[in-house]
């Protein structure tokens, strides 16, 4: 030895008793020089020697004996003639008990293994296991700088590792954790690194001999910003980055090398992850990661196996550099592959990834590892670096308590730091930089995914999610079942209600998805095909395009979670206008000048209370000292209202009063379109409860004063409306429609949406909006009694009430209301069913004495039986029409059509109306009984007949009388009164006999009232 390494004694061990030991251990700082490698070579075959004896080993057997009797690893014999192969066997025995070997022996071997770290031939354990298996796996590694130990670590999960082999790398890669310079790479590429970044200094050696996987601190010490205060100062060398990720991912790849995470987790892996194979890379540890983000209830990890699977990620943070993770690479590769591969920088491929799967869909290997990542980023501000590098001076100035409260092991509020950078988006006080918010905002929206991802909802909302949500099923989603119970907040449910805390949160939530709708991760994700293909315009311009206007607008066509998101968001904002970004932007000033409180004080929150109270303030005259109502917030409300039309879900107020009807008489889930719900509540008005049926004609009232609110109309009849009403606007639009129902381009579907409203407006004026304002005074004046009837229940049926009484007062009402009862009688002509009056009182005669007559007969079919009609009611119904019919000729279709050239020729310039067409058509052929066609003749004397049996069924009931005047005074004036009137004469003879003889011809009854 003195021969061989005279000056390196010197040097290195001068004054030391071991110097044999002592050159071992200094053996790789000694030079490569002439006289340094005679010495190395030497002293590395003498390493063999000595290793292969622990007896040569200085202090083994004084200090380990102990340990390896307690320990169950064998005997010490003083026996020289004892095996190398059982002494390597004790010294394994103890290195894989190394966590329960006494401080003396740790040392001991930690230092024996120093001094092996760069041939594999001075582990006698593992050069005796895996000689055969190095000869065919690393024949081409040299037995120098630990090239063996790498290249057998590499093979570890290899089949063709023979067992003994890979126990004993496993030994060996535990020492590298429990002391850095057992690894070779580390030692020699980190060694100044760890100087410079001062991983050594007397605080970090503390935490190093306090605890266990000390390499693990260090290279964190490395690796990690420990404080958001400190940046590093100095950069960490590459060659030293290159053999930390190899240490970390190595840590990945094998459960065993995390003896705690195996011991807290060991139920746990026993549950879940036990059928996994062995021999597959890291596939333990993934599957823990992957059961990370679920409650124990679904299946997920238990909090002892959860905080140990955290406390794993932030040591060795695979999400840093996605290569340390062999699965991730493996199930997400052709991703990376294709879009992120060339991203450079710390945890930046997994912020791709993350971004990427917005857009397009992952397989479901990828997703779980992706969605197991964000679930660790969401809880530790560390794990996430474009987050931090982002928000570093913002935590700084606003955070730093909540980070420290975040560092403390035995109280970890999980997510404080990002959760306290989320609610200063929504402080009045200091904001977040513009540097910080885009990235924070990337980080919410990520979250969105789940629940279990956002720290700031879970802290508020766990009692709620347990106590509301734990048999929640819609899709496995307590985002949708918090959404649920945030709707609830106003209802009677007082049990159902969020608690206040997580209603907090709740809306938060709501405000930052209402100001754009890419912050709402499930609906991006879940509409990501259809905003494609519908909405490429709103997906190109970030910062302006509306994309939930996009979808609203393409509902219809949107299906299964798309659909239910999109709604779920619909549903969100009726809680708060301030919920709908367009609404907000283009009505919030009508809301504070108009809608800021109620009549008691309250402040109007809800948005339909707020969509109703601006709705009564548009239909009065505005202030002289208030601005009027714009056209932007007149146009989004609009939009609202169709939006509330077209799906009941969005109308509360509709669905609270008409639960008992959605149930039994048009039930919710029975329709697939949700406009058609709507329709079945209009048919079915007599079925209605009374709560149900007033809310819903105050929705037709609100269509008739807007038909472009009306969404079934505006599908139905769009080619109508653009071919015939393209400039009507308004409330004009259904008249147009109306006078147009009967040209070409005019779908049957759009004529039976005309009809149900016609039949609507003729049974309630104030669903027709032309007789609503040509009318008002009218009905003031000449049918009070009828609306107070209508008001006190003493006219129970009140259909059709108010125009039967224009009728009766057809001779009083004004001209413009005139005009439009008119209007409404040519409807009535060409459908007897559009008069509800009429229809009720004549059910009965109708199907005696005109069965099978088509709707356009059936008035003209009365009136020539009305002799035979049984009913008074429809006597008086029908002595009605008849006295409209002679009162204005177009009325009477059959004798309109017999005389039209007669009335154009002789009669042109008289207006019609009060029976003028009538009396000229009769003083003609008066004065010149040639003067009518004979058509016309012969027509217009059976329409006197016709007037003589009105008027003679009209004086057996006095109230009819005053109808028949104007005829009576046209039998006067006819060529054929005296025959007529003999006839008359004859008839009322024969009934006054009949009634002496057998009583009247008609049942007697009390008077009735006419609608």
């Amino acid at each position: 030895m003195k021969k061989q390494c005279p000056e390196q004694m010197e040097k290195l061990c001068k004054g030391r008793t071991d110097e044999m030991m002592c050159l071992l251990e200094k053996r790789q700082s000694i030079e490569n020089d002439s006289n340094g490698g005679t010495c190395k070579r030497y002293l590395k075959s003498m390493a063999v020697v000595f290793f292969s004896d622990y007896h040569l080993i200085h202090g083994f057997v004084e200090k380990c004996a102990a340990d390896v009797t307690k320990l169950s690893c064998g005997v010490i014999s003083n026996s020289a003639e004892e095996s190398s192969s059982s002494q390597a066997e004790v010294i394994s025995c103890l290195e894989r008990k190394l966590k329960q070997v006494s401080s003396e022996c740790k040392s001991v071997l930690t230092k024996k293994e120093e001094q092996a770290s760069d041939s594999f031939k001075l582990d006698r354990a593992l050069f005796q296991a895996c000689r055969n298996d190095r000869a065919v796996l690393c024949k081409d590694s040299p037995d120098s700088a630990g090239e063996v130990y790498s290249c057998l670590g590499r093979y570890k999960f290899d089949k063709r590792l023979s067992w003994k082999c890979r126990k004993e790398v496993v030994r060996r890669q535990l020492m590298t954790l429990e002391d850095y310079k057992i690894d070779y790479g580390l030692m020699t590429s980190c060694g100044e690194d760890l100087v410079t970044q001062h991983c050594l200094d007397p605080k970090t050696s503390k935490r190093l001999q306090e605890g266990f996987m000390r390499t693990v601190l260090l290279m964190q010490c490395l690796t990690e910003i420990d404080d958001i205060k400190d940046q590093r100062r100095v950069a960490v060398s590459d060659k030293c980055m290159r053999e930390v990720a190899k240490v970390k991912k190595m840590i990945m790849g094998d459960i065993e090398l995390s003896p705690q995470l195996g011991v807290d987790c060991h139920s746990d892996v026993q549950k879940h992850c036990s059928n996994l194979p062995k021999n597959l890379e890291g596939a333990v540890i993934n599957c823990l990661l992957n059961l990370a983000p679920k409650e124990p209830k679904q299946g997920g990890l238990e909090p002892q196996c959860r905080d140990a699977v955290e406390e794993f990620m932030e040591a060795v943070d695979p999400i840093s550099d996605y290569k340390l993770n062999y699965a991730l690479m493996n199930n997400c590769g052709e991703y990376i592959e294709d879009h992120c591969e060339m991203v450079q920088g710390e945890g930046e491929v997994m912020k791709c990834l993350i971004d990427l799967e917005l857009e397009q869909e992952f397989n479901v290997e990828c997703h779980q590892q992706v969605l197991s990542y964000k679930y660790f980023m969401s809880r530790s501000i560390k794990l996430d670096k474009p987050l931090l590098n982002a928000c570093r001076e913002d935590a700084q100035k606003l955070c730093m308590t909540e980070f420290e409260e975040e560092q403390k092991a035995e109280h970890k509020p999980h997510g404080a730091v990002v959760s306290c950078l989320y609610h200063h988006i929504f402080s009045d006080g200091e904001k977040l930089s513009n540097k910080c918010m885009p990235e924070l905002k990337r980080t919410i929206i990520s979250q969105g995914e789940n629940v279990n991802l956002s720290p700031a909802i879970v802290s508020s909302c766990a009692e709620d999610l347990v106590v509301h949500c734990a048999g929640f099923e819609a899709d496995k989603d307590d985002y949708g079942c918090l959404q649920q119970r945030m709707l609830m907040a106003e209802g009677p449910n007082h049990g159902e209600k969020l608690s206040p805390n997580c209603m907090k949160e709740m809306e938060h939530h709501a405000e930052l998805v209402s100001q754009d709708v890419r912050n709402d991760y499930r609906l991006m994700k879940a509409c990501r095909d259809t905003m494609k293909q519908k909405c490429k315009e709103e997906m190109k311009d970030k910062f302006h395009g509306n994309l939930l206007g996009c979808l609203e607008k393409n509902k219809s066509t949107l299906k299964g979670s798309c659909l239910k998101h999109v709604k779920d968001l619909q549903l969100v904002s009726l809680f708060d206008y301030k919920f709908n970004k367009e609404f907000l932007k283009s009505c919030s000033g009508a809301v504070q000048t108009y809608c800021k409180a109620d009549q008691s004080g309250h402040s109007i929150k809800k948005k339909q209370d707020v969509m109703y109270c601006l709705r009564n303030q548009l239909n009065q005259p505005t202030p002289k000292t208030k601005e009027p109502i714009s056209d932007d917030c007149k146009s989004q409300l609009r939009a609202e209202f169709l939006k509330q039309m077209s799906d009941l879900d969005l109308d509360p107020q509709l669905l609270t009063a008409c639960a008992v009807d959605l149930k039994e008489t048009c039930r919710l889930d029975g329709f697939e379109d949700k406009t058609q719900v709507m329709e079945c509540l209009r048919k079915n008005e007599l079925k209605l409860t009374n709560g149900c049926k007033d809310k819903v004609f105050e929705r037709e009232v609100q269509q008739a004063e807007d038909p472009e609110i009306d969404p079934v109309l505006q599908k139905t009849c769009s080619v109508a409306i653009s071919k015939y009403c393209s400039d009507t606007k308004g409330e004009e639009l259904l008249s147009c429609l109306e006078n147009n129902q009967h040209k070409s381009g005019v779908t049957h579907d759009c004529k039976t949406t005309l009809r149900l409203r016609m039949l609507k407006e003729h049974s309630n004026y104030l669903l027709n909006m032309g007789l609503r304002k040509s009318c008002k005074d009218d009905i003031k004046m000449f049918c009070k009694k009828t609306l107070e009837g209508i008001k006190n229940g003493s006219i129970q049926d009140g259909r059709g009430a108010v125009i039967s009484c224009l009728k009766d007062n057809m001779d009083k009402i004004s001209v413009e209301c005139e005009d439009s009862m008119t209007t409404i009688l040519e409807q009535e002509v060409v459908d007897y069913k559009l008069d509800p009056v009429l229809s009720r009182f004549c059910a009965n005669d109708i199907s005696v004495s005109c069965p099978d007559t088509p709707d356009d007969q059936v008035e003209a079919c009365l009136r020539d039986h009305i002799m035979s009609i049984q009913s008074e009611d429809c006597t008086k119904q029908v002595v009605r029409l008849i006295t409209e019919a002679h009162g204005d000729v177009h009325l009477d279709p059959l004798l309109m059509r017999a005389c039209q050239k007669d009335i154009g020729y002789l009669c042109g310039r008289v207006l019609p109306g009060k029976g003028q067409i009538i009396e000229c058509l009769q003083s003609n052929e008066a004065r010149d009984k040639n003067a009518l066609t004979p058509t016309c003749s012969s027509m217009l004397k059976s329409r006197v007949q016709m007037w003589s049996n009105a008027y003679q069924r009209a004086k057996q009931y006095d109230s009819a009388l005053e109808m028949v005047d104007d005829i009576y005074r046209s039998i006067e004036s006819s060529k054929y009164k005296h025959e007529l009137l003999a006839y008359l004469g004859f008839s009322i003879c024969l009934l006054v006999l009949l009634s002496f003889c057998g009583g009247r011809c008609t049942k007697s009854k009390p008077p009735s009232k006419l609608y």
